[in-house]
């Protein structure tokens, strides 16, 4: 076994020594803004290479203006002259002085907003026209919200689209699946329609996490599974003191008051003052082991878990799998 990990150590130093010697690049260019631009190994000129992994998904010598090249993003970039997506210039007429990107990724210059169609079809066809214009869109006071929402001075755009469905003065990103406007409070997925949640008290909904929100008195989130069935449903949880809610690895577990809940339902039998998440679905308190939610009746409390080394659960009695014995030790 030690051997073994010797040898895998000194091969992993080795493949590592012949990839850098042989790596074709040099430094970042800006490893703030992205991890794909770099300099030649002579610095004077620039490869594109995602991620800088060239020895699976290659790279790409540019010929651009040095002096004048900058990062403008993960996979943009302009010198004085020309717009680049990845390693290709954009062909679609921008005006490069003032052309940059909004968080990254959505591509703008003082005229117009504009839209990627298909990065892969684009770097594929020098023909291709990889942008379009995002039509009515106000370059001048259009700001990026999210991954999924942005706002110019007349419209809410979600996914490129405009968003007729929200008041525009006050509409606000909560977190990673909940907005609200002085009309409501909504949740939002790629693909889905906004749905809008009945009965919450919009001026006191704040965020929990990228995923849970909370107002004066319930908890809301939305579930996709429940047991491995379809519900796709906002779960609504009452509370009494915000300051008990706690929140566990898994995020299936959630401490509320006095009680805990597994994917939205309450654990009847949970001791919540000693109950802790294990991991991969397990978890206990003083009195009982559960999986998913549910005791699993004949595991040891005292001794009961988790093995680094070989990557089981187990007791003094038992090994279990998915919450099941698998293996009696005695």
């Amino acid at each position: 076994m030690i051997l073994a990990a010797v040898f895998l150590v000194i091969g992993s130093l080795v493949f590592y020594g012949l990839y850098r010697f042989f790596n074709p690049f040099g430094e970042l260019i800006n490893k703030e803004l992205s991890d794909s631009y770099y300099y030649t190994r002579d610095n004077e000129g620039v490869v594109y290479s995602p991620m800088g992994n060239w020895f699976s998904l290659g790279k790409h010598e540019m010929e651009v203006d040095l002096p004048t090249f900058q990062v403008l993003g993960t996979d943009y970039a302009k010198d004085a002259n020309r717009a680049y997506f990845k390693s290709r210039v954009i062909n679609t007429p921008v005006d490069v002085a003032s052309f940059e990107v909004k968080s990254g990724f959505m591509p703008i210059d003082k005229n117009h907003v504009y839209i990627l169609v298909d990065d892969l079809y684009y770097l594929d066809n020098s023909e291709a026209e990889g942008f379009k214009i995002l039509e009515g869109a106000d370059a001048q006071t259009y700001e990026q919200l999210s991954y999924s929402f942005a706002k110019d001075k007349n419209f809410i755009y979600r996914n490129n689209q405009k968003c007729r469905d929200v008041d525009h003065e006050s509409f606000e990103i909560i977190n990673d699946q909940f907005c609200k406007d002085v009309k409501g409070v909504y949740h939002y997925q790629y693909g889905e329609p906004l749905l809008k949640i009945d009965g919450v008290n919009i001026s006191e909904t704040v965020s929990l996490t990228n995923s849970y929100i909370r107002d004066d008195k319930n908890i809301y989130f939305y579930l996709t599974y429940r047991g491995g069935d379809y519900i796709k449903e906002v779960i609504k949880l009452p509370f009494q003191d915000s300051n008990s809610i706690v929140f566990f690895d898994d995020h299936s577990l959630l401490k509320i008051d006095d009680q805990i809940f597994y994917e939205g339902l309450v654990i009847d039998d949970a001791d919540a003052a000693t109950f802790m998440d294990i991991r991969y679905g397990y978890a206990k308190d003083k009195n009982h082991v559960y999986f998913q939610g549910k005791i699993i009746k004949e595991a040891d409390v005292k001794t009961f878990k988790y093995n680094d080394y070989n990557y089981t659960f187990s007791d003094k009695n038992n090994v279990y799998e998915v919450g099941e014995i698998v293996k009696r030790k005695n």
